[in-house]
């Protein structure tokens, strides 16, 4: 039930995204279709957790990079290696993961679990970001955006089931895709968790 739920909820929330087209910006170098997780525990955001797939010129470059034998995986030495050439620079720009809850913005994330893997000649990075101190949705609302304000990456929703929950969700709480007004206009896409009236 809970799928057929985030199903639904998921195709509401990509049609509410492609009827306003997001604001011109530079051209970026890097696109990710992204997947967003929420993960709860005791009725508390904990973590996200996050699948992007890059497109296929970056995923080629990369590849050629890190996958050293060109079998089309990534065994753990070369995640290791494609971890720490790729993915922990960014840990700079909070890994372009931005958390707002009740209003205040949660800085110094860390990562908690990290997978890369090829698939389809795509690169697929899967990871998350513990939350701390777990977010209550019904004290404020939980407000989530993948942005780079460099836009050297464009990140983009999966065309469907893009967005994931994880455990128990009150009733009552609802998701929302909105372009961000004020401090949070530069974000296109803000996925808000809003429990209660």
């Amino acid at each position: 039930m809970l799928h057929v739920v985030t199903t639904i909820l998921s195709a509401l929330l990509v049609a509410l995204s492609l009827a306003a087209p997001p604001p011109a910006r530079a051209n970026p170098h890097v696109w990710v279709e992204a997947w967003m997780t929420f993960e709860f525990e005791d009725h508390r955001v904990k973590a996200l957790g996050f699948t992007w797939r890059f497109d296929e010129y970056y995923s080629s470059h990369t590849s050629q990079s890190y996958d050293r034998d060109g079998d089309g995986f990534l065994v753990r030495s070369e995640m290791r290696a494609l971890r720490a050439g790729v993915f922990d620079p960014l840990g700079e720009s909070g890994y372009h993961v931005h958390v707002w809850a009740g209003g205040v913005k949660r800085e110094g994330h860390e990562i908690d679990r990290f997978t890369a893997r090829i698939v389809e000649k795509r690169l697929v990075i899967d990871f998350s970001v513990p939350i701390t101190p777990p977010a209550d949705p019904g004290e404020g609302p939980v407000v989530v955006s993948l942005l780079d304000h460099n836009n050297e990456v464009d990140f983009g929703f999966a065309p469907s089931g893009f967005l994931r929950v994880m455990g128990a969700l009150k009733p009552g709480c609802k998701f929302r895709l909105a372009r961000g007004k004020g401090e949070q206009a530069s974000h296109p896409r803000l996925v808000t968790l809003k429990c209660g009236a």
